[in-house]
């Protein structure tokens, strides 16, 4: 009997004595969820459904024997030979986002990763109450299989033999379990015990005690965090206008906020801070689904703030504009694939001018996935874009989804426009089931005296022939790197790929050696592609060398993917692949 046939058969068999646990048909069930660890990778317990089981051990730098028994734990990891079963530590301390109580686990000889439970919501959900408890799940299920704690002695009796965690972890182990054995013969595969450590873990003072109110404090958090998407004509798949909508898709919220699927930020919270990033706080995520689990009520007091009317999206953001460009109206049909619109417009400049801010408003965000505009030469084509050799091509701008805002370049810079310039605009619309027609406008706002900086973005890029996945790999990776070989000041950062994207890291390596990290999206969303805006901007000296490593995911389990079963090459298309970590920066002439 192979060892996978053995875990199913031990976990429906044995009866396993914890408080948690008493039989096969009264499992307690976890709900699907995601967390991300201590180097920034995303893990997410659905993606792992063809595990026989994972083992989650808790630890939090509020106990002081967490180390301890991470050590044990990572002695019983290294011992299993199984590929069937995947080990997990969460750290259970309550922060508001950051590293620093992580970086006592790094002296362990380990590569466990360590999940970063920052809300507490899943060491709760789990039922973890101490340092050291131990869960076992099983990963397609969501079944609880048992909550207890870990020792270097516990054993299961199978038909009167007695059998060490260890051995059931070989992947050569061959039990003869008797399914019609008496009750009363088996024991648990670990027996209930109290968990090492602290009698509680001390963060469980921020629990909330009460509902949440929904007038008070769901409502400013849905207001802060969701509706810009979340309105009608937004983006987003419904509107939150009210408390009855919300509260009808509870659920779905719930559930999209544990798997970090939303809010759509994409970024580690623990790695730098980005402007425009649409961060949620660990004790909001607290607060929604303490209110969606008590019933999502309304509660006695005041209006619904969800009803007040939200402001004109197409508003200009700062004001007319100095110049309006419409492009031209396009059909987008209810289904089909369409092809890139490429557009040339002229500029209305016979001097040289610079471009202080831009506003990219779409007739019909639903059918507009994206654009990118460039300052071309005069009598260029709209077939034509730029090439690396050509510097007479300026980037623009772009739109993508999360990027809808007006974007204005920083203090003492801004994008050149040479005399008689044309503007080239790229369109790629996505059908949705429904006719549209879509009519993009653009607000360009001039500076008013020419600045000291010349604002710019680098594409760094592997795309074509060089892209190349294989069928059903769950983890291609990629890397790329460019040298600087001018002083530059950082100022924004995006991420680009297509469906099969994975993660992509984003890092500099100076010239004395050092690296670090400049942004990591640990599970990538095409959907969602703003460019990420430094709160603070970075100095790159000559000759720093910027890179970007990501991964693929040409298999099944990503649910986004078109085919697992066929090679993927570059292309411009959704189902093609693009490989690309865009910089903006200025030169600073030093």
């Amino acid at each position: 009997m192979g060892y996978l046939a053995l875990r199913y058969r031990i976990f429906l068999i044995i009866t396993i004595v914890s408080s948690s646990v008493l039989a096969e048909d009264t499992l307690r069930k976890v709900g699907d969820f995601a967390l991300l660890d201590q180097s920034g990778k995303h893990h997410q317990l659905g993606k792992y459904a063809e595990k026989d089981a994972a083992i989650f051990l808790s630890i939090s730098e509020e106990c002081s024997n967490s180390l301890e028994i991470l050590e044990s734990y990572t002695l019983l990891s290294q011992s299993s030979q199984s590929s069937s079963v995947v080990f997990f530590v969460i750290d259970s301390t309550y922060r508001e986002g950051n590293l620093e109580a992580l970086s006592s686990y790094a002296t362990i000889d380990s590569d466990l990763p360590i999940l970063i439970d920052d809300s507490l919501l899943i060491t709760e959900s789990l039922g973890m109450e101490k340092v050291g408890d131990l869960v076992i799940v099983e990963p397609h299920s969501g079944n609880i299989l048992y909550h207890g704690t870990i020792e270097s002695d516990l054993s299961i009796e199978i038909a009167g033999a007695n059998f060490s965690l260890e051995e059931l972890l070989r992947p050569d182990a061959e039990i003869l379990l008797d399914t019609n054995a008496n009750e009363s013969n088996q024991k648990s595969l670990l027996e209930e015990q109290d968990s090492q450590g602290c009698d509680r873990f001390l963060s469980r003072t921020y629990n909330n005690q009460e509902p949440p109110d929904y007038v008070t404090e769901v409502a400013p958090i849905l207001k802060a965090r969701c509706i810009h998407c979340h309105a009608v004509g937004g983006i987003a798949p419904f509107a939150m206008d009210s408390h009855a909508t919300v509260r009808g898709w509870s659920s779905m919220i719930k559930e999209v906020l544990l798997t970090k699927r939303m809010p759509p930020m994409q970024v580690d919270p623990h790695i730098k801070h980005f402007t425009n990033a649409g961060y949620i706080k660990p004790s909001e995520i607290r607060v929604l689904i303490k209110w969606i689990d008590e019933g999502a009520l309304h509660g006695k007091t005041g209006e619904d703030p969800l009803k007040l009317p939200l402001p004109d999206r197409t508003f200009w953001q700062l004001g007319e504009p100095d110049h309006i460009l419409k492009l031209p109206a396009f059909r987008v049909p209810a289904t089909g694939v369409l092809d890139y619109e490429n557009v040339i417009l002229d500029l209305p400049f016979t001097k040289d001018t610079w471009i202080k801010s831009v506003q990219f408003i779409p007739g019909d965000r639903r059918a507009l996935h994206h654009l990118m505009s460039y300052i071309a030469p005069p009598g260029s084509s709209a077939n034509l874009g730029p090439s690396e050799a050509d510097d007479s091509w300026k980037f623009l701008e772009g739109y993508a989804p999360g990027k809808d805002s007006a974007i204005s370049y920083p203090d003492h810079s801004g994008v050149f426009i040479p005399a008689n310039s044309t503007l080239s605009v790229s369109l790629h619309y996505t059908t949705f089931g429904k006719e549209v027609i879509d009519q993009t406008i653009i607000g360009l706002y001039l500076a008013n005296e020419e600045p000291r900086f010349e604002y710019s973005t680098y594409a760094l890029s592997r795309g074509g022939l060089n892209i190349s996945i294989p069928p059903n790999v769950a983890e291609h990776k990629m890397s790329a790197s460019h040298t600087f070989l001018e002083e530059i000041m950082l100022y924004g950062l995006r991420p680009h790929m297509h469906y099969r994207g994975k993660y992509m890291r984003m890092s500099v390596e100076f010239p004395d050696g050092s690296i670090e990290d400049l942004i990591n999206v640990p599970d990538y969303n095409f959907a969602w592609q703003p460019t990420y805006r430094l709160s603070e901007p970075i100095l790159l000296p000559p000759g720093s060398r910027v890179i970007i490593d990501g991964a693929f995911d040409n298999s099944m389990h990503n649910l986004g993917n078109p085919d697992p079963d066929t090679w993927v090459r570059g292309g411009a298309q959704s189902w093609d692949e693009m490989f690309i970590g865009y910089f903006s920066y200025y030169r600073t002439g030093n």
